[in-house]
């Protein structure tokens, strides 16, 4: 166990990364949300975990955040396979650092998990990993520091590096900067969310700016939206939102596109302790007009977490402080009430991590859900047939898999270390080879076919003891199913 002593210091380690020389903005605030008990969405990823003083660079895994282990998160863009678009890794982990696992389409909220399953004792609680002679601590390898990223279809994506958004019509090769002149308005920090549905159509949301509380501004979010992938941009607002309407800590957008006309905003987790709630948006014209809010209980329930929808009616929020950690609305997020969720044996006590949902139609998807107890994990997958209101196991995932693309109901491929494993039976069956070029294991992954994918991949550093500390995220493709990774330098 790491002891009180060593946790503090190692905060103050993360702290101090925060004015290091490329140091993504927020990390500073990142960490304090993440002792305060806040955790990361899974559509996002995970940047830092474990200790962080003296370490070389490690790439991460699925983010698990406990008293032991600090997270950040960094997203890339949500699962969907209507149609082939990345809207967790996500998830955007986000245009600012915030907790979890991957949307390749949007910036994802920080639920307050994890789910806990009730037992006769104390939660168990992840561990830090034990290192009695840590390697000698190396550079980070040169690149840009990517916050979110998304893919729509094997050669045209996007990413967001600073404060721009860049797109790619070539797989990565060559990028075209495609923010508006004058900036996504003058709002604050980073844009709060990042989807594209297809290579024309996305939208981008920002926190407005202001100068005090009394400001019309303040706790507003714009949603700037584009038909010709970028070229020209048009901006709308959401109406005031009934619980996330505190302009200093609004959280993450979550935004989730059924087509081009229709799609929900999520606002979720600005909260850092305690059973909360979420604002729910809808638009039926592309984000030109937004319904008022559709909050998801009345401030106490624990409705809060990473939202997929299948249909305009038919949805869920996992990770959630309520039931077994999914709730499923079926009138468009109105209502919502647990869904079931069928456990094994020996689960109870565990901390319950899920993945993004994924829908296939309106009917059938998947979730990955990461059972912890005490120093061990097991990761299933989870199917529905009846759009979320019941969940059964799907298959076991092998040990060490840190990152799931589900291609679709039967083909999924995932990564953990440096290894690649792929299923063609929904998970009965697993084929495991090396994934060469990858600096670390990623913590979120997305392939639209069965050749052609990116992740995410944290990387940090302190290159002496408590000093002299970076991290950054990195972009990497691969063209044949994960065997093989470039870096993408989207600039």
């Amino acid at each position: 166990m790491t002891s009180h002593d060593d946790f503090e210091d190692n905060l103050n380690c993360w702290l101090e990364a925060d004015a290091a020389p490329g140091a993504p903005v927020g990390l500073a605030e990142a960490v304090v949300e993440a002792t305060r008990g806040r955790r990361q969405d899974p559509r996002w990823l995970a940047a830092l975990r474990g200790d962080c003083r003296g370490r070389g660079v490690r790439g991460l895994g699925v983010a698990r955040t406990g008293p032991t282990a600090l997270a950040t998160t960094v997203p890339l863009s949500t699962q969907r396979r209507r149609l082939p678009s990345i809207a967790p890794l996500v998830a955007l982990l986000a245009l600012a650092l915030v907790g979890a696992t991957i949307v390749v389409g949007s910036l994802a909220g920080r639920p307050t998990g994890p789910v806990v399953l009730p037992s006769g004792s104390p939660s168990a609680r992840p561990t830090s990993e034990a290192s009695s002679s840590p390697p000698a601590p190396t550079p980070l390898p040169p690149g840009p520091d990517v916050q979110a990223g998304g893919l729509v279809d094997p050669l045209r994506g996007w990413a967001v590096v600073g404060h721009r958004l860049w797109v790619t019509a070539d797989g990565g090769s060559t990028w075209q900067d495609v923010t508006p002149s004058a900036g996504f308005g003058s709002g604050v920090g980073n844009p709060k969310g990042v989807a594209f549905h297809d290579a024309q159509h996305g939208w981008v949301a920002i926190n407005e700016a202001f100068t005090s509380p009394s400001d019309p501004s303040y706790g507003r979010i714009d949603i700037w939206r584009t038909t010709d992938g970028g070229q020209t941009w048009t901006k709308a607002q959401l109406p005031k939102a009934v619980f996330n309407q505190f302009g200093e800590i609004m959280p993450q957008v979550q935004l989730d596109f059924l087509d081009p006309s229709h799609g929900f905003a999520f606002l979720s987790g600005n909260s850092a302790k305690g059973r909360n709630d979420s604002d729910l948006f809808w638009t039926a014209d592309g984000g030109r007009t937004w319904s008022a809010d559709r909050p998801t209980g009345d401030g106490n329930a624990g409705i809060e977490g990473t939202v997929g929808f299948a249909t305009a009616t038919d949805g869920v929020i996992v990770n959630a402080l309520h039931g077994n950690g999914i709730v499923v609305t079926h009138d468009g997020g109105r209502t919502w009430a647990d869904a079931t969720l069928d456990l094994p044996s020996g689960s109870a006590g565990a901390q319950l991590f899920f993945g993004q949902p994924v829908y296939f139609d309106g009917r059938s998807g998947l979730v990955s859900i990461d059972f912890q107890i005490d120093t061990s994990s097991v990761t299933r997958g989870y199917r529905t047939s009846d759009a979320g209101s019941s969940w059964t196991i799907a298959a076991t995932l092998p040990t060490g898999v840190s990152a799931i693309s589900f291609l679709d109901q039967q083909r999924w491929i995932g990564i953990g270390g440096l290894e690649v494993v792929r299923t063609l039976d929904s998970g009965r069956t697993w084929v495991p080879s090396s994934a060469v070029g990858l600096p670390g294991a990623p913590e979120s992954l997305l392939l639209v076919d069965a050749r052609h994918g990116w992740a995410l991949v944290g990387m940090n550093v302190c290159l002496t003891f408590k000093s002299n500390c970076s991290n950054r995220s990195g972009l990497y493709a691969t063209v044949d199913g994960g065997t093989n990774w470039s870096q993408l330098w989207p600039e």
